[in-house]
């Protein structure tokens, strides 16, 4: 049929028929103005002459040419897919043993595409490009370009407002016990002028309010509802008409969750809204209420972490990362010979009669912890609750998380040096001269803040590090990583200003603190790489596979040894570098993993600890190896389908129980299951049973749907998470939620899966 759309096309411009009056096109916004960076509806509506049509966006394009449209310019992007209003009028037509299906639009149909404005404020013009192609029963003519402008006003971005809108407390009327059923209250405030969407809104309109239950053997008995009706608010595009249950002001929602034969120690509950005004929603928020009781009546409050209840393991592991950091700072050519200096000062200024020496040590400490703290809490308030949550698992701000880790890389190995700006060096000059003159604690708080900005060339390597990792990995781990940095670069100058006689214990500074910075360079250069990763296998590039990432690592590990033997200098040595038995132990190492690094590249199936195999790509990357169904064989040389219908519908024909794992490009411990658990001996035999969906959440071409999958089917957000279902009448058997590195439970997992699928 192709073919004849070809034929026909060709047939009709060598005719010379006219096009341009069978359709013309028109474009508005679907609102008068927007923010910075929000996302607004882009209505065009076409007028077509009677007795033709135009092919629907879902079109199939071997028999037509569907509708499509293209943004131009960099002040506008397609922010989703294209869509009719109205429904397309279905044409089948019978060819041979074959159903040619065919969608037309005739009239006026509208057509609409979210568009996200980059643009800064004022009045913008966009010019969309709009191709298609004109039919009747008889005849289509070429296809087509038309351009159509549409104007809106762009307001200040509200960013610093994308917090406090909508406020949530939580009180339980039960104990949380086992085989006990347990009613929850959700108390909510929202901003006047902000409004929420109802449990009942269409998820294809605005995020509707959902209540999330993690932990094995929890469920939800009773869901959502509320006394306060929702607030119908109906709006009209084209022909169609479009519902919004707006909740506002305040209310509450009830729900019953009911413990099967234990209380799972990673039980978690959280919430999940979108916050919109007359003209902008936010981005979707999830507040995990962490602070559960396991008593009787309880109130509980909502906290920001996304995922599991309570402060995370990683979150930890962070914080001892920061606190490295902070010490790590302390001993480059920059700090080090600053701190007996300033602390000599200290002494000097309380014997003058300027303060006492704990005044004068917890002024200055303060100074330099709100430097550092307050570059956390100053990003928070910008990006508010969801904004930093969002961030992870986007492969541009991955690939800017790289090349600034590989700025400040090169940066401490010293071929260039990152300075602050001159205002501010001049500034802090200035507050320095102040804090030596002035009485009272302000200027010392002050000196202490300009010695940080003037510290810059420094620090900025280390708390570079703290403040990118914190920002992908969400805002308690930013705020808290640069609080807890801050104090641990603060805690020398506070405890050697109260008792300066220790400066005489000090090791003198020396070469030494070079090789610190030098070190820290290479690993940067290192943890480059991983976010370099990220954007690879998001974009599906195929260029940092297993072999070559390990490869590049195992080149910057050898150039690591070889620098500590002394084989070469950098910049900032005066000298190449003298070997000596610690800088040779140490090289010893870096060696060793470089070799494991090589042979890694060289195999594999070479064994790594599961901390390591999940900062590394999957294994199988790269490989595009499929079976003979064409699909494609991955983790634990099973073969996995990427499409959730696609593995349905297998597993429905094959008579298979279908086994689905929710990962992520960015998900750490999806790989370490993927690596440590699905090729257990006593694992892969029972996953060989199973049809197998792989359904990644954060990247295309189904990312966006497997998400909406996994939040309205499980009430889950986390990765990994992992379902059984009876493809027989679309029912889940059981989940399996989060990491687990024991291989048994994963086995009895799959084992109760099966059973309850035989059953049946």
């Amino acid at each position: 049929m192709s073919t004849l759309v070809l034929l026909a096309t060709m047939f009709a411009s060598q005719l010379g028929l006219p096009q341009s009056e069978k359709a013309t096109f028109d474009a508005h916004f679907a609102s008068d103005s927007v923010v910075v960076g929000g996302v607004v509806d882009l209505v065009v509506t076409a007028d077509i002459q009677e007795g033709w049509h135009v092919y629907d966006p879902l079109q199939n394009p071997e028999f037509g040419i569907p509708v499509s449209i293209t943004i131009k310019g960099g002040n506008f992007e397609v922010a989703g897919g294209l869509k009719s209003s109205q429904a397309a009028q279905r044409h089948v037509i019978g060819a041979g043993d074959m159903e040619l299906v065919y969608l037309w639009q005739a009239g006026s149909p509208s057509f609409v595409v979210p568009v996200k404005v980059n643009a800064e404020e004022g009045e913008k013009t966009l010019v969309a490009e709009i191709t298609y192609q004109v039919c009747n029963d008889q005849q289509c003519l070429p296809v087509k370009t038309s351009r159509v402008l549409a104007k809106i006003t762009v307001k200040p971005s509200l960013k610093e407002l994308l917090h406090g809108q909508v406020s949530v407390s939580a009180e339980t009327d039960g104990e949380f016990a086992p085989n006990s059923e347990v009613g929850l209250t959700f108390n909510f405030q929202v901003e006047d002028g902000w409004h929420i969407y109802g449990t009942n809104q269409d998820a294809e309109l605005g995020v509707p309010l959902q209540l999330i239950v993690e932990g094995v053997g929890v469920e939800i008995s009773q869901a959502l509802s509320s006394a306060t009706e929702p607030i119908v608010h109906l709006e009209r595009v084209g022909n169609m008409k479009l519902q919004y249950l707006f909740m506002e002001g305040e209310f509450k929602y009830s729900a019953k969750i009911m413990f099967g034969d234990e209380v799972p120690n990673d039980f978690s509950l959280a919430m999940t809204w979108q916050t919109c005004n007359d003209s902008v929603c936010l981005p979707q928020e999830t507040k995990v209420f962490d602070e559960l009781s396991i008593g009787a009546t309880s109130s509980i409050s909502g906290g920001d972490f996304p995922g599991d209840g309570g402060l995370p393991t990683d979150f930890w592991k962070f914080i001892f990362a920061a606190m490295a950091a902070g010490f790590a700072t302390l001993l480059t050519p920059c700090v080090f010979p600053m701190i007996p200096v300033t602390i000599s000062y200290f002494t000097k200024r309380a014997e003058a009669g300027k303060g006492t020496p704990l005044g004068n040590a917890t002024a200055y400490a303060s100074g330099i912890v709100f430097t550092f703290a307050g570059i956390g809490v100053g990003a928070a308030l910008v990006l508010g609750p969801g904004g930093a949550n969002m961030i992870g698992s986007n492969p541009w701000v991955n690939f800017a998380i790289g090349v600034l880790f590989l700025v400040l890389g090169v940066s401490l190995l010293g071929f260039f040096e990152i300075q602050p700006p001159k205002f501010l060096a001049n500034l802090a000059s200035k507050k320095q001269a102040d804090g030596q003159t002035q009485s009272g604690y302000l200027p010392v708080a002050l000196m202490a803040i300009a010695f940080s900005i003037t510290a810059f060339t420094c620090t900025v390597g280390f708390v570079g590090a703290v403040f990118v990792l914190g920002l992908q990995m969400g805002l308690p781990y930013l705020i808290g990583g640069m609080f807890v940095y801050g104090l641990t670069f603060a805690l020398p100058f506070f405890f050697l200003a109260l008792f300066p006689s220790r400066l005489q214990s000090m090791p003198n500074a020396g070469a030494w603190m070079n090789t610190v910075k030098i070190c820290a360079g290479f690993i940067e250069l290192i943890a480059a790489l991983k976010f370099f990763s990220n954007s690879d296998l998001f974009w599906d590039l195929q260029i940092l596979t297993w072999p070559v990432f390990l490869a590049a690592s195992g080149v910057i590990t050898l150039l690591w040894a070889a620098y500590m033997l002394g084989a070469y200098k950098l910049p900032y040595d005066y000298e190449r570098p003298k070997p000596t038995l610690k800088r040779g132990v140490f090289a010893a190492v870096l060696l060793f993993l470089a070799v494991g690094m090589f042979r890694g590249a060289a195999d594999r199936e070479y064994k790594y600890h599961g901390s390591v195999l999940a900062f590394l790509p999957p294994a199988d990357y790269g490989l595009n190896e499929f079976n003979e169904h064409g699909h494609k064989m991955g983790a634990a040389h099973l073969s996995w389908i990427e499409s959730y219908e696609d593995a349905f519908e297998w597993a429905k024909q094959h008579n298979q129980p279908l086994f689905i794992d929710f990962t992520g490009v960015t998900c750490v411990n999806c790989r370490r299951m993927e690596y440590e658990i699905f090729p257990h001996a006593d694992v892969k035999p029972l996953l060989e049973q199973f049809t197998r969906g792989e359904l990644w959440v954060d990247k295309p071409p189904h990312g966006t749907r497997n998400t909406k999958l996994q939040i309205e089917r499980f009430n889950q957000i986390a990765q990994p998470f992992y379902a059984i279902i009876d493809p027989r009448n679309d029912e889940t058997l059981i989940t399996f939620p989060g990491y687990d590195p024991n291989p048994q439970k994963f086995k009895e997992f799959l084992q109760d899966g099966l059973e309850a699928y035989n059953k049946k």
